[in-house]
This record gives C-alpha cells, structure tokens and sequence, in this order.
C-alpha cells in the first residue's frame, strides 16, 4: 500500500480543502472545509484533515458510533488522519433526485438514522442531504461527523432544508406524520434555514 502520509492539503479562506502534494495514486473522492478524502481500497477511503480540532471531533464522533450500522467503520487513526469505511452508493441527494419521490422507506430509514444520533448522545441530530449516503444495499450511512459532538441542534434543519430545494420536504413531513407524530409536531413548522455554520 502506497503512503498516505505524504499527502498534503491545506484550507484558504472559506474554501474547500485543497490538496498540494499527492506523491500517490489514490484518487480525491471528496474534499470539504476540514479535510479531503481519498480512495485507498475497495472498501477502505483516507480523511487527511488541516485541522487537528477537527480532526480530534470526527475522531470522537466516530469512535463513540462504532457500534450503529448508520456509520463508517473506523479501522486507523493517525497524527493527522483516520482511515475509514468506503461508502460505495450515492448520496442521498442524488438519489431523491434520481427517483424523484422519497418513499416511506427511506423516511423510516431517514427517522432511524436521527434515532440512533440521539442513542448515542450526539448533540447534533441532522446531517446534510449529501453528507448520507445509499449503500448498494439502500442502507443509509452518515459522513463528516465533525461537527456532531460540537453544538446542540434537535431538529433535523439542514436536512430538511435539502429536501425542501428537492421540493420533497411536503412528502416527507407527511410520512413523518405517519411514523413518528411527535418529531412531526417538532418540525412541522419549518420553512428554511439560513444559518451558517
């Protein structure tokens, strides 16, 4: 296996994390404001973070998930990296736009997910439309947990306001309704969310 750890990135501003030095052949799957993440198996991807604050939060986040099958497996960490699960699927993004509905499974899986943020004593229960993934299995599994140990959120905001710009957030409030009439009292009222984080 080639060495990872020469990978360098780095963060400018409020942009994405770039990479400026790959001495290897794994390619960049994903990069954000923490880090960029590489493919280095089959089933096995590299998160190389800028931060060490951050890099110490996903840590945690991820340690205290390993026994939920909605999270990556955690197999290294290191100084500056973890080595992680591959997720092989789309994003729940462009899944919802592939199909163009959201049915009831994937609410209940979407509603079981948000159960098992607050199991496990995540003061963040919400996740990014393209921060879940669908598993060739249709299993939903959560990325980039960075900030889930961080700052209270108890609605699903972020979430919500992607299926909102799919024009799919009627549908799944209605089969909340369905499922899970209390958190449906809670986040009825939604109409957007503006904040950044």
């Amino acid at each position: 296996m080639e060495d990872f750890k020469a990978i360098q990135v780095r963060r400018e501003d409020d942009n994405d994390v770039e990479v400026v030095h790959n001495p290897t052949s794994y390619p960049v799957i994903g990069r954000g404001h923490h880090g960029a993440v590489f493919k280095i198996s089959s089933d096995k991807c590299v998160k190389i973070f800028v931060k060490q604050k951050h890099f110490l939060k996903e840590v945690e986040s991820l340690k205290i998930a390993q026994d939920s099958p909605v999270f990556p497996k955690l197999y290294e960490v290191g100084e500056n990296y973890i080595v992680m699960e591959y997720i092989e699927g789309p994003t729940l993004e462009h899944y919802l736009v592939s199909e163009g509905e959201i049915t009831e499974t994937i609410t209940q899986k979407i509603l079981f997910l948000l159960q098992e943020m607050k199991r496990l004593n995540f003061l963040r229960l919400d996740a990014s439309i393209y921060h879940i993934f669908v598993t060739n299995q249709g299993d939903l599994r959560v990325i980039d947990l960075v900030s889930h140990m961080k700052k209270r959120f108890d609605r699903p905001d972020k979430l919500m306001n992607g299926l909102m710009k799919l024009g799919l957030l009627p549908a799944f409030l209605e089969q909340v309704n369905k499922f899970d009439p209390e958190s449906y009292e809670a986040w009825k009222d939604f109409t957007g969310w503006t904040k950044s984080e």
